[in-house]
Parts: structure tokens; C-alpha cells; sequence
């Protein structure tokens, strides 16, 4: 592979860009070495790279604004052991929230939320959960206009269910991570006006921050609190699949 198509480098994940046949700029994701148990439970279940290609469909029917999905596939071969790959259009002329906001520019501070938010509360309300949804995981296009437009990209972690999870806990869980980051940046407070596009009242905006305002670095507790809330997902995806399979 051209070192120059990579995107992003890591111990059991690999990110570049390709040129489908028909010339579409495109992204493939390779996640691989997999432990055989791992590979072995998800290919029972789902892989995650199937989770990210189904959640990216149902989003791209719902009309929010995402990495429209091309494929996935799973296999082994030599150099990379078992693997998975979910291959994504690319989306030109945007850049990460993170990087957008990184500068602490004027324009950064004056960049209105207010679409982003309302696409977070309708990703929420058509079932889905991110799971990893920080302004690396939100690309801006923001290119003189006068409304910025963002996208969902990066499912690895997130999940389908079949009816809205708005004013659910992981619902909070994705909101809290987002305006953490962002606020990192742009300072507390910044998103409590967007919060109401979200659906949350005055009382829920107070304890939201509350949350918020608690130490950012996890402490053990944290953590704790942080792996129960994985494994609460996973079995609430988990019933979800068995009812599917049911009924």
C-alpha cells in the first residue's frame, strides 16, 4: 500500500483512501490481527464493521448527514491476520471538528452548533447510539457559508435499536462526551443553549452539567462507571437481536 494513502496508523486498526473503479474518492477501514474469540463471538453476532455499515445505511435513509457506506467484508490472509474491513465515500473539502476548533480562532468561537445538535437529536431519535461521538468523530464543512454542515462519520462503537433512544442514558452518554470536547475548546457553558435542540428542559440542562462539570480524566470509579455502561448497551443490543430473531 502507498504510504501516502494513509490516513491513520494503529496497532489493530488501519485507515487509507482508494480509487474505486469508477474513480469514487473513497475510505476503507481494516481492523485486524482479531483474537480468534473475538472474531469467533462476532461473527455469531455482528461484526463491528457489519454494525458500522448497517448503522450508516439507516442513517444515510433518515437523511442525516453521514459517510455514505460502499461495503464491508471479513476474512484472514497472512499479513494481517483475521480481519474486517467497512470501505465509506469520502467526504470532500471538510475537516474534523477537532481540528476546526483546535485553533481557538474567532471563526472557531463563532461557528453555530445548532446544526450539529439537531442532527445529533435525529440520529438519536431514529435508534442510534454512537458510542464514541467526540468532535474527531464530526466532520465540518465550513467553507464560507453561512450555515456550517457537519457529518456523522466513525460507528465502530455505536449501535441499532429499533425505536428512539432520545432522553435514554446512552443518549446522555453520547451528548456528554460531545460538549465535553467541544467545550474544551470553546469554553463551560458554550453548548447550553444548543442542549434544548436536544429536547432537554431547564432541569435536565442544569444536571447535564453537573455531569459535566465532574473531573474530565476517569478515575477508577469512572472507569467503573464507564464499562457498565458498554456492557448495558451491548446486552440491550443483544436483547434487541434476539426479539428480531423472535418475532
Amino acid at each position: 500500500m502507498e504510504t501516502d494513502k494513509i490516513i491513520k496508523a494503529e496497532r489493530k486498526c488501519l485507515i487509507w483512501s482508494e480509487q474505486l473503479e469508477n474513480a469514487t474518492p473513497a475510505i476503507v477501514k481494516m481492523y485486524y490481527r482479531r483474537g480468534i474469540a473475538n472474531f469467533m463471538r462476532e461473527k455469531i453476532l455482528t461484526f463491528r464493521a457489519q454494525r458500522e455499515f448497517r448503522i450508516l445505511n439507516h442513517l444515510e435513509r433518515k437523511g442525516i448527514p453521514c459517510s455514505i457506506p460502499f461495503f464491508w467484508t471479513y476474512g484472514y490472509c497472512k499479513e494481517y491476520g483475521f480481519y474486517e474491513i467497512v470501505c465509506t465515500r469520502q467526504i470532500p473539502d471538510t475537516k474534523s471538528l477537532k481540528d476546526f476548533l483546535a485553533p481557538k480562532q474567532t471563526v472557531a468561537k463563532n461557528i453555530d452548533l445548532g446544526p450539529l445538535f439537531q442532527m445529533v437529536r435525529n440520529m438519536h431519535q431514529c435508534g442510534v447510539y454512537h458510542g464514541a461521538l467526540s468532535t474527531k468523530n464530526i466532520l465540518i464543512d465550513a467553507r464560507g457559508k453561512d450555515q456550517a454542515k457537519y457529518y456523522i462519520i466513525d460507528l465502530a462503537r455505536g449501535w441499532l435499536f429499533p425505536s428512539s433512544i432520545s432522553g435514554e442514558k446512552i443518549a446522555w452518554h453520547d451528548l456528554l462526551k460531545l460538549v465535553r470536547n467541544i467545550e474544551n475548546d470553546l469554553g463551560m457553558g458554550y453548548c447550553k443553549p444548543y442542549l434544548v435542540q436536544c429536547g432537554l428542559g431547564k432541569g435536565a440542562i442544569e444536571r447535564f452539567y453537573q455531569d459535566v462539570s465532574r473531573k474530565k480524566s476517569y478515575s477508577r470509579k469512572q472507569k467503573g462507571i464507564k464499562n457498565a455502561l458498554k456492557i448495558e448497551v451491548f446486552f440491550l443490543a443483544i436483547l434487541t437481536h434476539l426479539k428480531k430473531r423472535m418475532f
